[in-house]
């Protein structure tokens, strides 16, 4: 990797079981990566102990993320007063290091119906009708784990089901902010007849090639590092799982690109986000069909809007 060595930051805490998933949970929402959890030797007092460890990339360290975490476990001391210290331990960690922490938490899991998202280093052996996204990671984001994902899959899983089949339409499929390809690649699995994936970052568009070739769906799914804005053809269905900020950046151009009936799915923002985005896109004339609030943390939202 020569001299400029990437350095992640381990961030571990150790905390009473009970609260373990909870605060795994928040890392993992948090940081969009994985945590390791390990149990402990139980405490005289406090009981049984895990350690929870999470991970934030080289380029999340400097972004105020930390500072949530840390405000995090001071309020759960809050809500626990006198029962328990909650400290964090932070270390450097080499990025190889970092990827076999991580291969050794992300384990296949099932999402919607049918869907089957499984590491690459994992064997697998399915049912007659669930559909495996194989999916390496790579420094990519997006493995399902995360909420706005995980909303958005189990949704297109639904209008592949309830609207295009019985239809019988292949969709043609845009994904903005592709990460490793994982939507693009669940379109493509569950009937798309073609989709285009974008994302500006360079090296997730080679991890998002990497997966669709994994996949098998190269003669399907074709990523990019074309802006949203020099994209001209129409599309049926339009998948953008980012911040509220870019979406609503983008609003004008995604309107445009959707395809009279089309449905467009947006995810990657907060609850108190939602009424602003919401108004920005009904003002350009599509209806609401849906929205959805995360049900593990309640506060991601999925928006489901429609041309008519």
């Amino acid at each position: 990797m020569g001299s400029k060595e990437r350095l992640w930051l381990e961030i571990s805490t150790v905390v009473p079981a009970y609260l373990a998933d909870a605060v795994g949970n928040f890392f993992v929402e948090t940081t969009g990566h994985g945590v390791k959890m390990e149990d402990l030797e139980p405490h005289p007092e406090e009981g049984p102990l895990v350690r929870v460890t999470g991970y934030l990339a080289p380029e999340q360290t400097e972004t105020g993320l930390i500072k949530k975490i840390y405000q995090y476990l001071a309020s759960l001391e809050e809500l626990h007063p006198g029962e328990f210290r909650f400290s964090l331990e932070t270390r450097p960690l080499p990025e190889e290091d970092w990827a076999c922490a991580w291969q050794a938490y992300f384990k296949p899991f099932k999402v919607g119906k049918r869907l089957v998202i499984k590491p690459s280093w994992e064997v697998y052996v399915p049912e007659q009708h669930e559909i495996v996204i194989e999916i390496d990671p790579g420094r990519a984001f997006g493995t399902g784990h995360h909420p706005s994902t995980y909303m958005v899959l189990e949704r297109l899983e639904e209008l592949f089901e309830e609207v295009f089949r019985p239809a019988g339409v292949a969709p043609t499929v845009l994904d903005v902010g592709t990460g490793t390809g994982i939507l693009a690649i669940a379109a493509g699995k569950l009937g798309a007849k073609e989709v285009i994936a974008l994302d500006i970052d360079p090296e997730a568009t080679e991890v998002a090639r990497q997966n669709v070739l994994r996949n098998h769906l190269h003669d399907r799914v074709f990523v990019s590092t074309t802006p949203v804005w020099e994209i001209m053809a129409g599309f049926d269905l339009i998948c953008a799982n980012i911040s509220a900020y870019e979406l609503e950046l983008m609003a004008e151009k995604l309107a445009e690109l959707l395809n009279s009936g089309g449905h467009l799915l947006l995810s990657g923002f907060l609850q108190e986000e939602a009424p602003a985005l919401e108004k920005k896109y009904l003002s350009l004339g599509l209806k609401k069909v849906l929205d959805r609030i995360d049900p593990e943390f309640e506060e991601w939202v999925l928006l489901n809007l429609k041309k008519p």
